[in-house]
């Protein structure tokens, strides 16, 4: 090889060289990872409010398809309840009792529309005052005065009347509409709102919502028992594949379902699979067949017997008269050669 093409590729490799560990050690921006969520994060919303719950010494509790039955086994102060996860059955008969005995109940009216909304959590609603509307009352006049960052996140599914009293608190969003409504009873008091974005994780780093959210929750749990209890999600029974089917694992599922499907055409079609280029044999060539045979009748003594029954049987006059007739006893002189090594198959 010329030596000037080795020398000029040398040079080459000594500058690249040179370029990459002044690149990799002297490089003054800062080298960033970004990485999608665990899937702790995407399939729990509260799991920001968790985490900054249990931190604080207020640990959350999560469970499904709940009842104002199960109040009163309930050791929490602070119960947050989505209302599409729960049946209201008897709720005024259960639930204001049990605010009145220090209970604070936070209904998340996560519907999209009132028409879906249980009756009887509408008639517990309108016990206390409380009107459900739905989308926005007002939405032409803003009110300028008030700082977009200082409203809390809702969700504009709803809206809420009552009758305005000094010992309610209640929050609107810059086109007056109430998003949010606590109306005390005893010792204790019920908050209804829609969807709580300000709980949820993209929202709660604001300080706006960071505040409502710890005045709701944390700052409420206190006495012998300071946890929180989040019913978000109806109880689904476990089909007959398990865990299989859970939320999260379908895509996998999928995948290893087409796998399973192309491996299954790969053993069994040609196209597919290896058989399609290489000759398949069923069965040994005609002269291995033959010599092993002449082999066995040489071993046991037979082959003289053998042809002889052959050309005894071998009638030429019973061949059809449409068929070639064949000289049998050249071909069995023929065998009798080929045993004996005088001639080839």
């Amino acid at each position: 090889m010329n030596k000037r093409i080795i020398i000029c590729a040398g040079v080459i490799f000594f500058i690249a060289l040179i370029g990459y560990v002044l690149y990799d050690n002297l490089e003054i921006y800062e080298d960033k990872i970004f990485s999608s969520p665990s899937r702790d994060v995407t399939s729990n919303t509260y799991y920001a409010m968790e985490r900054w719950l249990n931190e604080t010494g207020h640990p959350v509790r999560f469970e499904k398809n709940f009842r104002p039955s199960k109040l009163a086994a309930v050791e929490e102060r602070v119960v947050i309840i989505h209302s599409t996860a729960s049946l209201w059955n008897n709720a005024q008969d259960l639930i204001i009792p049990w605010i009145e005995q220090g209970g604070y109940l936070i209904i998340n009216l996560d519907h999209y529309s009132i028409s879906s909304i249980d009756e009887n959590l509408l008639k517990l609603l309108s016990g206390f005052g409380i009107t459900v509307g739905e989308g926005t009352l007002n939405d032409s006049v803003r009110d300028e005065s008030v700082p977009e960052e200082s409203i809390p996140a809702f969700g504009r599914n709803i809206f809420l009347l009552f009758d305005e009293r000094d010992e309610i608190f209640f929050i609107n969003d810059n086109y007056g509409n109430t998003r949010l409504v606590e109306i005390p009873a005893g010792d204790g008091a019920l908050v209804v709102t829609g969807i709580p974005y300000f709980m949820n994780n993209n929202f709660l780093y604001k300080e706006t919502n960071a505040k409502l959210t710890w005045k709701l929750t944390g700052a409420r749990a206190e006495g012998n028992n300071t946890g929180v209890l989040i019913i978000r999600e109806k109880h689904i029974p476990k089909n007959m594949f398990g865990k299989i089917m859970d939320k999260g694992n379908l895509l996998p599922v999928g995948i290893s379902a087409i796998i399973l499907i192309v491996l299954g055409f790969w053993m069994v079609i040609p196209v597919f699979g290896l058989v399609a280029v290489e000759k398949q044999r069923t069965s040994r060539p005609i002269r291995e067949r033959f010599i092993a045979e002449i082999r066995f009748l040489k071993k046991h003594s037979a082959l003289d017997h053998y042809l002889d029954v052959y050309e005894r049987e071998q009638n030429p006059s019973s061949v059809n008269g449409n068929k070639k007739a064949y000289n049998y006893r050249e071909l069995i002189n023929k065998y009798r050669r080929i045993f004996y090594g005088t001639a080839k198959f």
